[in-house]
Order: structure tokens, then C-alpha cells, then sequence
């Protein structure tokens, strides 16, 4: 009878500790089917006179987007650290919101330098807009080294606004630029002209991205004053090719979006 009995609990304790594994590989499965998005920001902080950086609304909607869908977020920026923020002074209550959430501010307040990404980590790389990538990531090779790898294993790229400018200089394995024979669009030079008083209306910009990205080869399109409202020309997916762009700050949101829809 004593040996049944010491049978019996000892088929109870391996059950439960089989059980025990059985919760421990699971657990440790659905961690590992996180996906992570990758969004490359600024540490320029000024162009010219005025605060620049990268622009709040395009960087927090779109990181509050892809947390809330269950990514995980890593900000990229050139030097590491500190992130560079700013806003039109106009700071919607939701928008406020995500600014003071503690987990924006840690990734933001301690953004990874490029040697601290694990590219193959990452299913999507996300660029923000702002006038600051013009002076630090566009020139950034290792950067555009890690976006090509993430793109080049099957990753999805997205961008709003002015982030588009960041991707002119990357270039694939095979030595052409991202951009060749994308369909995609970018803030327009007119706009530029007419509203952005803090790139001096284009002067201090080094290139004008309409010029340089048809130059690159993309299937730009770009809307005009007149259709701007129609969003076929602001809005635009290339599914195929796994890229997507929005022309002004407030697509940002709608680019995270269409990303998340093109991850698999």
C-alpha cells in the first residue's frame, strides 16, 4: 500500500510539474511572436531660428497605434538618447496624453543608436516626419544600412510627411534606391513654400524630395493645391511592394495603420 501511495504522488507532482513546463513553453512562445516596429526619429533640435525636431503628433499617434495593436516600439535616432520633440504650441487633449504616457517618455527620453539594433528584430520600420531628419538621419548610413535589411527580409516601411526625406539615400543589397519603382507620395513643394515658415519656406532645406525622389526613380505622386482633400493623392499603399506613405502630419496615424494591415 506504501509503495502505491508513494506511486500516486509521485505521478501528481510530475503531472503538475509537466503541467508547470507545458505553461512555462507557452508563455515563452507567445513572447516570442511579439512583433517589434522600429520608428526612426531626430536629435536635431532646431533649423535655423526655430524648434524642430521630429513632429510630436507623427511619432506619438502612430507609437500609441502600433502599442495598442501589441508591438512592441523601439525609437531609433542617430546618436541615441534623447530624442528631438516639438509641437505647433496646439496640443490636442488626446495627443497630451500619449506625451505624458510613461512609456512614450522612456522610449523617446532613450531612443537606441544604430549599433543597439538588432535589425532582423523588427517586422516594420516607421518614419515620422519633422524638418530635423533633413540634417542627421538622411545622411545616416548605418541607418539606412538597418532600414534595407528590415525591408529586404520581407519588413514593411511606412512614412508621413516629411519622413519620406529620410529614405532617399538607402539603397538595397543591389545597389538601387528603396524608392525606385515605388508608388508612393511626400509633402509637397508648394506646401513647402506656403506654410513652412520653419524651414524658411524651403531655403533651408539641402533638397527639394519631390526632385530628388523622381530622381531616385519612384512612381511619385504628389497632389496639388486643388485635389489635396482627394486622399488617392496624399494617402498611398504600394502593397506590393510593401510601402506605404502619407503626405501630411495628420496621415501619420492612418500610415501606422495600413502598416499594421501588411504585417504578417
Amino acid at each position: 500500500m506504501m509503495v502505491k501511495h508513494t506511486c500516486t504522488n509521485f505521478l501528481k507532482k510530475m503531472k503538475t510539474l509537466n503541467l508547470a513546463l507545458i505553461m512555462v513553453l507557452i508563455s515563452l512562445t507567445c513572447f516570442s511572436q511579439i512583433k517589434k516596429v522600429l520608428i526612426v526619429a531626430t536629435n536635431i533640435d532646431s533649423v535655423g531660428t526655430h524648434k524642430s525636431g521630429t513632429y510630436l503628433m507623427e511619432i506619438a499617434y502612430p507609437f500609441q497605434y502600433f502599442i495598442d495593436k501589441g508591438f512592441e516600439v523601439d525609437i531609433l535616432t542617430p546618436k541615441g538618447g534623447k530624442t528631438s520633440l516639438y509641437d505647433n504650441g496646439k496640443v490636442a487633449e488626446d495627443l497630451a496624453k500619449i506625451q505624458k504616457n510613461e512609456l512614450f517618455i522612456k522610449k523617446t527620453n532613450n531612443s537606441l543608436s544604430p549599433v543597439e539594433v538588432k535589425w532582423a528584430d523588427y517586422s516594420a520600420v516607421f518614419y515620422p516626419g519633422g524638418h530635423g531628419q533633413y540634417f542627421d538621419v538622411m545622411y545616416d548610413e548605418r541607418i539606412a544600412l538597418i532600414t534595407s535589411k528590415i525591408y529586404e527580409k520581407g519588413g514593411i516601411v511606412g512614412t508621413a510627411g516629411h519622413g519620406i526625406a529620410s529614405l532617399v539615400n538607402v539603397q538595397l543589397s543591389n545597389c538601387q534606391y528603396l524608392v525606385q519603382n515605388k508608388r508612393i507620395t511626400c509633402f509637397p513643394h508648394w506646401a513647402e513654400l506656403r506654410f513652412m515658415n520653419i524651414s524658411n519656406y524651403g531655403k533651408l532645406l539641402p533638397f527639394d524630395m519631390e526632385v530628388v525622389l523622381a530622381r531616385r526613380g519612384a512612381n511619385l505622386i504628389v497632389c496639388t493645391p486643388e485635389n489635396r482633400p482627394d486622399k488617392n493623392y496624399t494617402h498611398i499603399v504600394d502593397a506590393t511592394n510593401r510601402i506605404v506613405t502619407g503626405a501630411f502630419a495628420v496621415s501619420a496615424q492612418w500610415v501606422a495603420e495600413e502598416v499594421v494591415k501588411l504585417i504578417k
